[in-house]
């Protein structure tokens, strides 16, 4: 794990402020992190024809790409920042090359690692939230809510770098009622579900996009901006 709070000389959270177009310099910064991708079969077996699960984060239509997932989760963002006083982003909004694609792509400079972009993010942010859907290919969402929690140390309350308030769960559910007064989780993971043992983050549930933005509006207004 390399310099965690700057990349080529310059500060992370300055780099983050001048990539997302809808940031300002005094925004408090929210990390979102979720799937890029859906499960779509067809990703491991080309050539044979799959339709793609549903999700509350895929577009609608017959013809979806299973990336198109990014640019919604994008599309959260930047709604939720419009409504708060705070600058939501995904990773690839900032102008930091994985080491894949420094490597690929020849751009000038030596890449940062997938997860020390996404503790330097998290480290740079006043929040941390972490969305899972059934139907999204979340292992790299599964993999930063080991790195990030870890990194706070937020396993233990004497040492802890950072307020688990100010980290948060997302996870898709089903109304378990047509009353619609009690979730049953479609997002299952024997690790994810037990985070808040572990790290004693809380869980929020929604069953479409609407929720979410609107529970990620709630979550940055009462915890996030107050503990920052």
């Amino acid at each position: 794990m390399g310099d965690l709070e700057t990349y080529r000389g310059r500060p992370i959270r300055e780099l983050v402020v001048d990539s997302v177009p809808w940031a300002e310099a005094t925004d408090a910064l929210v990390f979102l992190m979720g799937p890029y991708r859906l499960l779509d079969p067809a990703y491991v077996l080309p050539g044979e024809e799959y339709p793609l699960p549903d999700d509350p984060l895929a577009p609608s239509g017959d013809d979806v790409p299973a990336d198109a997932i990014r640019a919604t989760l994008r599309d959260v963002a930047e709604s939720v920042s419009a409504a708060t006083p705070a600058t939501v982003f995904i990773a690839s909004d900032v102008a930091i090359p994985t080491k894949r694609e420094a490597a690929s792509s020849g751009v000038d400079g030596p890449g940062m690692a997938v997860i020390d972009q996404s503790v330097a993010f998290a480290k740079a942010s006043a929040g941390s939230a972490f969305v899972f859907t059934d139907a999204g290919l979340t292992t790299g969402a599964g993999a930063e809510a080991g790195a990030v929690p870890e990194y706070f140390r937020l396993r233990d309350p004497e040492t802890r770098r950072r307020d688990p308030r100010t980290f948060c769960i997302f996870s898709e559910a089903e109304w378990r009622t047509p009353a619609q007064e009690t979730y049953d989780p479609a997002f299952s993971s024997a690790s994810i579900d037990e985070m808040d043992d572990a790290y004693s983050l809380r869980f929020r549930y929604f069953v479409d996009r609407a929720e979410l933005e609107a529970k990620l509006i709630d979550f940055v207004e009462s915890y996030v901006v107050p503990l920052q």
